[in-house]
């Protein structure tokens, strides 16, 4: 959502919306990234007050009035986080929350990946200040390349830190294909991360610094996974697959039902839905792969993703992104089987 966006930055790619800074090249650190991102005021904590008074008829009075008698006191349960630059109030919260500075953004990262010199991609400020967010490119890009496959393809995959400063939200650190560059895509990096496990979320207590190591061990987790993809990924793309295997593959992930217990109806529908594979194989996305096994993994995710039939968005919202996917699991054991026949 454009109208939440205050601030930020996204190297050679402008953002979607138009908006923020689009430099040539990577910051080279990360107090230079905050000054791109217009990161570079902090959320501070300061005291509210309540008024306490007794008006003339001997009852509590929770503001000045005429002929009421108080005044005003420092309410320790509560506190105000405003920003630096504007003093503009951003939350209200317990006495006990403790802020993730900006600064410390950088230094987090830097501990989580152990290496200095971060490459960060995108950054930025959404809703007034109260969420702000960092987004950094991992030092590992892979190469997915085969014997057979006429093209390279690179995965990119990224770490997000997510901060709230609204006195509620944790600050995230989370392992995601989401470029972030709005609140939307915020959103979306959030659900792909809970969807496969690869955030780690620090609560704004004070021995909050003493939980980096936890989330070291979660993001290098999720990069042993990675790379445990990008060696099956590889593999595939060494598969060769000849027309009548690829042909074999589309009737085997799409079956045909019996003779006596189908419908004309069902027979026409699973059909087309095998001229969407062949179509599939045949577009730009796929057409350099399409004669190896990576190839025909590539086309059934996409076909499951964004061709077959879903009742709701909600149903393909929960097909795609939030729920573990047999069929496409399937379609890697199958594309083995089907290159042996």
């Amino acid at each position: 959502m454009t109208h939440y966006f205050e601030s930020g930055f996204s190297v050679r790619q402008p953002m979607w919306h138009g908006l923020g800074n689009v430099p040539a090249d990577y910051p080279g650190s990360w107090d230079e990234a905050r000054q791109l991102a217009g990161l570079d005021f902090e959320p501070i904590k300061v005291p509210t007050y309540e008024y306490r008074g007794i008006d003339s008829a001997g009852d509590i009075a929770h503001a000045p009035a005429e002929g009421v008698i108080g005044d005003y006191f420092e309410d320790e349960a509560r506190q105000r986080i405003v920003r630096s630059d504007t003093g503009a109030t951003l939350a209200i919260a317990n006495g006990t929350y403790e802020l993730i500075s900006h600064a410390e953004m950088g230094a987090v990262v830097e501990a989580i990946l152990d290496q200095p010199n971060v490459r960060y991609e995108t950054a930025g400020v959404l809703e007034g200040g109260r969420a702000v967010w960092a987004l950094a490119l991992l030092d590992e890009p892979v190469q997915l390349s085969g014997r057979h496959a006429e093209d390279v393809s690179l995965t990119l995959p990224y770490v997000a830190l997510l901060n709230r400063h609204d006195g509620g939200a944790a600050f995230r650190v989370a392992s995601t294909s989401v470029r972030i560059v709005c609140a939307n895509t915020w959103r979306a990096s959030e659900i792909e991360a809970e969807h496969t496990g690869t955030s780690y979320s620090f609560r704004h207590t004070r021995n909050w610094r003493d939980k980096i190591d936890d989330a070291r061990e979660v993001i290098t987790g999720v990069r042993r996974d990675f790379r445990a993809y990008c060696q099956t990924a590889t593999e595939l793309l060494g598969i060769h697959i000849s027309p009548s295997q690829s042909d074999l593959f589309i009737s085997e992930f799409i079956p045909m039902p019996p003779d006596g217990l189908i419908s004309q109806r069902v027979r026409t529908n699973v059909e087309t839905a095998r001229t969407s594979m062949r179509r599939i194989l045949r577009s730009a996305t796929t057409q350099h792969v399409a004669h190896t096994a990576f190839g025909l993994v590539q086309a059934a995710g996409e076909y499951l993703d964004h061709i077959r039939r879903y009742r709701t968005a909600e149903t393909r919202m929960n097909r795609s992104l939030l729920t573990a996917e047999p069929l496409k699991a399937k379609a890697v054991r199958l594309a083995r089987e089907v290159a042996n026949d």
